[in-house]
């Protein structure tokens, strides 16, 4: 599924995850002519929320970011799968590099092919999960400007230090 959609490795809990939620859903028992699903909870599964894995989806921001009036609304993102908790739908934002669960998704099954992760998407998102669970103290600063006037600077305990750093 992965490789079918161009994403990355470590989506592969939630493939495997989706994987056994719809086979669990489709899967029929030779001998009980019954679903998993069937058998465990009694009734048949409602199969009209399935959707492609790895196709892209529009998440509807819903006042999570603030954004100016002329803005969009949403966001892009891959589809992951399907909440263990709810009815809601697991989906890798591409702008926040996270995954979320969310109702409010807008579907894109035309050709699940050319919306996986692309190569730029990975190198961010690799970065940000080497990141993951790193204090602030193990990040590095590259690529940050020191700014030197008009800002105050503060030494090691956090008070404020009246020299100017050096350039």
């Amino acid at each position: 599924m992965l490789a079918e959609y161009s994403l990355p490795k470590y989506f592969w809990a939630e493939a495997v995850n989706t994987a056994c939620y719809v086979l669990n859903r489709v899967n029929v028992r030779a001998k009980l002519e019954k679903t998993p699903y069937e058998i465990l909870k009694g009734r048949t599964p409602n199969l009209s929320h399935l959707h492609v894995f790895g196709c892209k989806v529009f998440i509807h921001n819903n006042g999570k970011s603030h954004f100016g009036k002329f803005d969009p609304k949403y966001d892009e993102g891959v589809f992951l799968g399907y909440s263990s908790v709810g009815k809601s739908f697991r989906v890798f934002n591409k702008r926040t590099l996270m995954v979320e669960e969310t109702t409010h998704v807008v579907f894109d099954e035309s050709d699940p092919k050319k919306h996986g992760v692309e190569d730029d998407d990975v190198g961010e998102i690799t970065s940000g999960v080497e990141n993951l669970g790193k204090g602030r103290e193990h990040q590095s600063n590259e690529g940050v400007e020191e700014v030197t006037q008009g800002v105050e600077n503060f030494d090691e305990k956090g008070e404020p230090s009246h020299t100017l750093p050096r350039d």
